[in-house]
């Protein structure tokens, strides 16, 4: 945290450089993601050891999702805004999520099979937007992924809320 010339508290600037050496770090050779960033191109960056995506395909909800994370005051980790593919991606915790069933949203991880990790494509941590996606909440090396169940109260909180006509 840092002051601002009154005195006030916030918080300091994101780190780029942790963000993406954590993000990377996600793959078995985290220097080919790297290499992409440097070349300004996303990089495949593998789910499944140090966090799982959630794709919810209705941006309205996982918006409204990521508010209600918020208003709880509860740890949200980075997310991605996709517009290429019309979807919002949380990174999130990857507890077993065998039971996850949560309409308009697909679970991305590592296959029960012991299979080659699945990607997603990601920009580098502070580059703006890359090939449709940007970065709503940062990775910044000290962020964690956010916690599933968290996000699964938030999405069904969210959904009741849409269906009501409450953005």
């Amino acid at each position: 945290m840092t002051y601002t010339r009154r005195g006030r508290l916030r918080a300091a600037a994101p780190n780029f450089n942790l963000g993406a050496t954590w993000l990377a770090s996600a793959n078995r050779e985290p220097a080919s993601a790297i290499d992409q960033w440097k070349a300004g191109r996303l990089a495949d960056i593998e789910t499944g050891e140090l966090f799982n995506v959630v794709r919810i395909s209705d941006v309205q909800k996982g918006l409204a999702a990521l508010t209600d994370l918020w208003q709880a005051d509860v740890p949200v980790g980075p997310v991605l805004h996709n517009r290429a593919d019309r979807c919002i991606e949380f990174l999130v915790t990857t507890r077993a999520a065998t039971q996850w069933d949560m309409p308009q949203t697909r679970l991305i991880g590592r296959p029960a099979d012991g299979a080659d990790p699945l990607t997603v494509a990601m920009p580098a941590p502070g580059m703006q937007r890359l090939s449709g996606r940007s970065w709503l909440v940062l990775p910044d090396g000290e962020r964690k992924p956010t916690d599933l169940g968290d996000l699964a109260v938030a999405l069904r909180h969210a959904d009741a809320r849409l269906r009501h006509g409450h953005p």
